[in-house]
């Protein structure tokens, strides 16, 4: 696209639960935002406190320019960012405020240059909306904030379903998505889950398909007694998560 009407793009606050889509949409977000003109490269680059903070202040402005210009045209996504805002015991001084600094000027002269990455901030809801408040020169540049809610046990089910198909796995016809679901909502609580969203279903499958291959070793010693290697059955499901679910 012509850099004269290349089309702007607001930077975002992503709040959420671990698993939740942040870091996924963010991915997605950079591939559409290239392919509609908005960034000039596909380029996603996450980091985290560790990868822009250093002990001093001329270290820190240093890794996090080394940072901004790693993601120049794309996407820079910091997780947990409220940890900038964070003070190091050990440290006498903070130089979290630092990269936020830094983190300002890019922003500041993306307006003249749009090489300058987009940036997303992401973390727990509580936390990051604490973060933001107390960061008025953060607010100003934040404009848009999008929540991404924790998944529902049918949800899960469904993503877990999804998941097992793109494997190669076919789900027994007495395994519903409705009877997994269920089975979450019976044998873990709200705060289990939240702690994990999709990766819930991500170790469901993993489990799942230990349970076949114990099968399929039992089997092995079972004359006449025949196991399909590709399909997951109830059993295998309610084995993983009444023992490996708490």
């Amino acid at each position: 696209a012509d850099d004269a009407a290349r089309p702007r793009a607001a930077h975002m606050v992503f709040i959420g639960n671990p698993g939740s889509g942040k870091t996924a949409v963010a991915r997605l977000l950079a591939k559409a935002y290239h392919e509609l003109g908005v960034l000039r490269k596909p380029k996603f680059l996450e980091v985290e406190r560790m990868d822009l903070v250093a002990r001093d202040q001329r270290s820190t402005v240093a890794k996090t320019r080394e940072v901004l210009e790693e993601a120049r045209g794309g996407i820079l996504f910091i997780d947990e960012a409220y940890t900038l805002g964070m003070t190091s015991k050990r440290a006498k001084i903070d130089c979290g405020i630092d990269a936020i600094a830094e983190l300002v000027r890019s922003i500041d002269e993306s307006a003249e240059d749009d090489s300058h990455p987009l940036v997303i901030l992401a973390g727990f809801q509580v936390e990051m909306q604490q973060f933001i408040a107390m960061q008025p020169e953060l607010r100003k540049r934040f404009a848009l904030t999008f929540e991404f809610p924790d998944y529902s046990c049918l949800e899960l089910a469904k993503i877990f379903a999804d998941l097992a198909d793109a494997k190669g796995f076919d789900l027994d016809d007495t395994l519903t998505t409705e009877v997994i679901g269920e089975l979450l909502q019976r044998e873990t609580t709200d705060y289990w889950r939240s702690e994990r969203n999709g990766r819930v279903s991500e170790m469901l499958l993993s489990g799942a398909r230990t349970e076949v291959r114990k099968r399929i070793r039992h089997a092995a010693f079972e004359e006449g007694e025949e196991v399909d290697p590709h399909l997951i059955i109830r059993e295998d499901v309610e084995n993983v998560v009444r023992t490996e679910f708490k």
